[in-house]
């Protein structure tokens, strides 16, 4: 606090009669004319506490419009984090459900297959109960439970139809709140295909007391939230808070995410201020020490901007903060791909996937080594067009489907064909190049369907080639007739497949670009030593796109 002493000299008292510099008396007339000067004297500090009074007015104003406007700034930041974090977190909902709804078409509905997928997922968590439901029965029952009996059953018949019929129709997760049930519980239906005869239906357990604990190291310990199912914040829906009654007042935040066929409504009001406790009151700074404000000014201004800069760098933090949360998203895309290779006799692998430098939106590339029995293995690799949460889904999707083909014995035209008829770019967003090649290690030879797909490379000693296959529509944009195309393998030959990441670059003519491909993959003793050097020489500054890379060859 910056303080004033004011000095005050001695005069003559009120009854002491005015005197010269010689002892003399001054006579009343003399005496008047500095006491006038005094009195105008006296206006200017009047002057100046107007005026600074007015400015502090108007300093303590704006100090609380720049305090409010931060504070909701920060808080929505909170909220949209929060939001990010939801929808990363609930994306893995769909994965499982819709491999579940594809096996079951496949299989006719097959209860051994179905219950030996679920055992997994019921066996404590996620789910407590898993049930295959049939679709356009009068009198709907489940084909096969797993688990806990779905709270499902307990409904009435129109109300188990109206749910089927409602998740028959769509291409999503489709929510069943049984939030008001004892056990609360929250039901996830899902079914594959536009006509399905199945849905696939879980339901998960939550707690009784929805309260839920926050780190105090958290990017969310200075707020407290509560999350709710819908669109609005009623008692009855609510999913899990941080305090025993979420009843919030005062400055609060709201955002919605997707959840299915329904939302995540997410309200947040701070514990205290976001911005720090000086830039809360400094306001009443300002208005409390009107005058000393006023004449220290400039020093304030400086410390406004320096709590400016600090609140900067608290936005530079919680941008931090902002990205380690998204950074789940990509340990989502990680977990959707094989962690390690399986082996083969006969056969060496190698892999490489490295994510695009260009933000942190998660992309649809993958790769997949299957082993289909009978001295075969099945390569595949494929990218889904654009990027984010719901191209990661159409890419989980189409590797279980994937998976689920080639365990009924599937060739790879067969596979592409199945593929082409579960997305479409018009209802989906997104399509999907895909190249499957079936590799029969005694003969050295692979088969290859091709949808949309760059051609993969053979290498020979110091020669390498495009392999020409037969490409179709990319999956999803038109149906795949699924052509196939041999190639034998000479021994020391190496197959190469990859997605258009590792070779691309803007503003270059694809041939050229591929050409430089050829160019950069001889002259290596192992795949590993390849692998390291195509990523080493096509992208030393990093891809602006997801880049996979899946190399085979056979063992001496």
């Amino acid at each position: 606090m910056v303080g004033t002493d004011v000095e005050r000299g001695g005069g003559a008292g009120p009854d002491t009669e005015p005197v010269d510099g010689r002892g003399n008396g001054v006579d009343d007339a003399e005496a008047s004319v500095p006491e006038a000067a005094s009195l105008g004297l006296h206006k200017i500090p009047a002057l100046v506490l107007v005026v600074g009074l007015t400015v502090v007015a108007v300093l303590a104003f704006t100090a609380r419009a720049v305090h409010d406007n931060n504070e909701n700034h920060l808080l929505r930041q909170r909220v949209n984090e929060a939001a990010a974090v939801l929808t990363a977190a609930t994306a893995g909902t769909q994965a499982p459900l819709s491999s579940a709804a594809i096996l079951a078409e496949a299989t006719h509905g097959d209860v051994q297959d179905f219950t030996g997928l679920m055992k997994s997922l019921t066996s404590g968590a996620p789910y407590v109960s898993a049930s295959l439901w049939p679709t356009g029965s009068p009198n709907p029952e489940p084909l096969a439970v797993v688990g806990a009996q779905p709270e499902l059953a307990k409904q009435s018949v129109a109300q188990i139809r109206s749910f089927l019929d409602r998740t028959s129709a769509k291409h999503s997760v489709t929510i069943l709140d049984l939030l008001g049930s004892s056990p609360r519980r929250l039901g996830y239906g899902f079914s594959s295909g536009t006509s399905p005869h199945y849905v696939v239906y879980v339901e998960a357990d939550r707690p009784t007391n929805r309260r839920s604990t926050v780190d105090s190291n958290s990017a969310f310990s200075e707020v407290d939230y509560a999350i709710y199912l819908g669109d609005s914040a009623e008692p009855n829906h609510l999913l899990a808070s941080s305090v025993a009654n979420p009843q919030f007042h005062g400055r609060t935040a709201a955002d919605s995410v997707v959840f299915g066929d329904s939302n995540l409504d997410i309200v947040m009001t701070p514990r205290g201020e976001l911005g720090g406790d000086l830039l809360a009151r400094l306001s009443w700074l300002i208005a409390g020490f009107g005058i000393v404000i006023a004449l220290s000014a400039g020093v304030l201004t400086e410390r406004l901007v320096r709590r400016r800069e600090h609140a900067e760098r608290l936005a530079r933090l919680n941008a931090r903060l902002f990205s380690e949360q998204r950074s789940v998203a990509q340990t989502l895309q990680h977990s959707l791909l094989p962690e390690v290779l399986p082996t083969f006799p006969g056969l060496e692998l190698a892999v490489r996937y490295v994510p695009g430098v260009d933000g942190v939106d998660i992309g649809g590339d993958w790769y997949d080594v299957i082993d289909v029995g009978h001295g075969q293995v099945l390569l595949v690799v494929g990218d889904v067009s654009g990027r984010g949460l719901r191209a990661a889904t159409v890419m989980a999707s189409l590797r279980y489907a994937i998976r689920a083909f080639a365990s009924q014995g599937d060739a790879p035209e067969d596979i592409l064909f199945k593929l082409s008829r579960l997305i479409e770019v018009g209802r989906d967003a997104h399509f999907a190049t895909v190249l499957c090649g079936l590799v029969d290690v005694a003969e050295r030879r692979v088969t290859y369907a091709n949808a949309g797909h760059p051609e993969p490379l053979l290498l020979t000693g110091s020669t390498g080639e495009f392999v020409s296959t037969h490409v179709g529509p990319p999956i999803g944009v038109a149906t795949n007739t699924g052509v196939a195309t041999s190639v034998s393998v000479p021994p020391g030959g190496v197959l190469l497949a990859y997605t258009d990441g590792l070779y691309e670059r803007r503003g270059e003519n694809p041939d050229v670009s591929l050409a430089r491909l050829r160019d950069a993959a001889l002259g290596y003793d192992s795949l590993d030593h390849l692998l390291d050097g195509l990523m080493r020489e096509m992208t030393p500054d990093g891809g602006h796109d997801d880049t996979a890379i899946l190399a085979v060859t056979w063992r001496s």
